[in-house]
């Protein structure tokens, strides 16, 4: 790389819009601020939004005192994130129960599934993940970002054999 040229800036933290009510019982915001994300050991960043320990979701709890668990949506819930990809990367192969609500919201990215097949994703493409085996990826020098809600699901069972969770990380 010449020194003219400077690595790909990540996206911007998220700005989260959050509200609720006063005890006059009239709507407002509550939380007007960006959230950065947490840094993953493969270069990726997480930034879990929000999320709701269960379904359905308790909604009446002071949000400025709630901190949003990215493993919800595996336990009983639904979590709402965003998930960044750096240049030029490749995840593992996963499944988690869950039901994936997915859109590219910046960037170029690869969904590809265990049977070989891989997609190519523009901002505004979206996803419904449905406890399938797949993986993410970057393929441009640019950074990339998912925008994704996932929700607790029962397993998914084919030829009588339930499909479990596979974490490779």
């Amino acid at each position: 790389m010449s020194s003219s040229q400077h690595p790909p800036t990540p996206p911007p933290n998220t700005r989260r819009i959050i509200t609720t009510h006063t005890p006059s019982r009239t709507a407002t915001i509550a939380i007007n601020a960006p959230k950065a994300p947490t840094a993953l050991d493969d270069g990726t960043c997480l930034n879990p939004l929000w999320s709701s320990a269960e379904i359905p979701a308790t909604i009446d709890q002071d949000p400025t005192k709630i901190e949003p668990n990215s493993t919800a949506a595996t336990t009983g819930g639904s979590v709402f994130c965003t998930y960044d990809l750096p240049p030029r990367y490749e995840g593992p192969m996963h499944r988690s129960i869950t039901l994936d609500y997915v859109t590219v919201t910046r960037g170029v990215v690869t969904l590809s599934t265990d049977d070989g097949s891989t997609v190519t994703l523009q901002a505004g493409d979206t996803v419904v993940q449905r406890g399938t085996m797949h993986k993410w990826g970057n393929p441009s020098d640019e950074w990339a970002r998912l925008t994704s809600v996932m929700v607790q699901a029962r397993p998914v069972v084919v030829e009588g054999e339930e499909m479990g969770a596979v974490w490779p990380f």
